[in-house]
């Protein structure tokens, strides 16, 4: 059974063919400045990055048709459980008016369905957007009534670590209990209960943890404080919590090999900031495995930097209390986009419907 990936991004659609689980090529096709520019916004690229989709088809493949099914990374759309979905009008709509807001992804679908059709397949699917909404009532509310948490964090790569290391423990994954630990330039700690996500940091708004190059919580009063000194504007404190707060803003990186290379001469503030950041992710593995009642099968460590062995020793020696450390290094949306696929295909999960 053949299974197209699609995967875009802002200047990039990442495509791979898969048999089965097995992987029979992957191409990213790069977009240069001077043909975006022609485009007035994300969405309108849609016939553009189509076509270029065709001609490498065209040029990997011996019929389009032998093309079993297609599935594509998820854009913004409402909040909705985690799960594979079958593309449908209402979510087209939504990707295209870009309602939920805009990211590339939002593409994802669209182009997965229209080469769905020229297929003739019947399956066209996205799985586990970033605004799977899992949690519980209580972790929802916060100590203001007007303000509540909210879901927004790496789901697709979450969910499907959370499978493979309940394969891994010859378990269902409605037995398992995870704490999920996802690390790159955000981190997202979510604690998974029977293959639900029940509480995590939301990476859209910067809460959680400090990160690479997001703030994490801070202070209330003391952020309020700063909000009205009249030095910045609101985008100004918007973009320095999510885009140049945590360890770029202490250090001016956000290049961990950089990091670990002066964390490694001994220069004691990196190393004190270092330190920090790891202290605030191994609490907020923590906190997820309260949520859990300290009920948890393994900690699993996934993402881009969850490949570096400093961050990954050091972690697990501050949280191995829990429950066995785990590391699945990387994100394989591909890879996860086939996984979902698959199983809804042989009946292990049943496909969604979005409304």
């Amino acid at each position: 059974m053949k299974i197209l990936a699609i995967c875009p991004a802002f200047e990039s659609t990442k495509v791979a063919l898969y048999e089965n689980y097995d992987l029979l090529w992957i191409e990213t096709q790069e977009y240069g400045a001077s043909e975006l520019a022609q485009f007035p916004n994300l969405v309108s690229q849609e016939d553009f990055r189509l076509a270029k989709l065709r001609e490498l088809l065209d040029s990997k493949v011996e019929r389009l048709g032998d093309i079993r099914a297609f599935a594509a990374t998820c854009g913004a759309l409402h909040p909705v459980e985690g799960g594979t979905y079958i593309i449908n009008v209402n979510m087209l709509q939504d990707l295209s008016s870009c309602k939920y807001g805009v990211i590339p992804a939002n593409l994802g679908a669209p182009l997965a369905m229209r080469l769905a059709t020229a297929a003739g397949s019947r399956y066209a699917y996205v799985m586990d957007p970033p605004v799977v909404d899992e949690m519980s009532e209580t972790a929802r509310l916060t100590g203001m009534p007007n303000v509540s948490r909210w879901s927004v964090f790496h789901a697709l790569n979450h969910r499907a670590v959370a499978f493979r290391e309940a394969a891994n423990l010859r378990k269902n994954i409605a037995d398992c209990n995870f704490v999920v630990c996802h690390l790159d330039d955000a981190t997202s700690v979510a604690a998974h209960a029977g293959g639900k996500i029940i509480d995590v940091n939301d990476v859209d708004n910067a809460s959680g943890c400090m990160s690479l190059r997001q703030s994490g919580d801070i202070p209330p009063v003391a952020l309020i404080n700063l909000c009205f000194l009249g030095k910045y504007s609101q985008e100004e404190l918007i973009d320095k919590v999510q885009q140049h707060g945590g360890l770029s803003a202490h250090l001016g990186t956000s290049d961990f090999e950089d990091i670990l290379r002066i964390v490694n001469t001994g220069d004691r503030k990196t190393t004190l900031i270092y330190n920090a950041y790891l202290f605030q992710i191994a609490k907020q593995i923590g906190a997820c495995a309260a949520a859990l009642g300290g009920n948890v099968d393994a900690v699993i460590l996934t993402g881009r930097l969850a490949q570096y062995e400093d961050l990954s020793v050091k972690l697990s020696n501050s949280v191995s209390w829990i429950a066995p450390v785990v590391a699945y290094p990387g994100e394989d949306e591909t890879l996860a986009l086939v996984e979902g696929t698959i199983r809804v295909i042989k009946g292990e999960e049943a496909p969604k419907t979005y409304a």
